[in-house]
């Protein structure tokens, strides 16, 4: 990211409420993920994942950060 982004919080939260049909018929808790800022001048970025798309969504934010701290390391390994 090159230029500032106005969201710096992340928060992913279960509301017991907060329910869908999945494709089996079978009602699904939803997983819900919020993208804020911190100083609330943006609205938020909202979305409900199904728990196998939450899953995939951690493991991939997971490697990302293994990845970032790999990079890192490397970068002051080089100095």
């Amino acid at each position: 990211m090159s230029m500032p982004e106005p969201y710096c919080a992340v928060e992913a939260f279960i509301e017991h409420d907060q329910t869908d049909w999945m494709g089996d018929g079978v009602l699904g808790q939803l997983v819900t993920v919020m993208i804020s800022d911190d100083m609330g001048v943006t609205e938020p970025a909202v979305c409900g994942l199904w728990p196998a798309q939450a899953r995939t969504l951690a493991c991939e934010l997971l490697a990302m950060a293994e990845h970032a701290e790999q990079l890192t390391r490397d970068r002051q390994q080089g100095r």
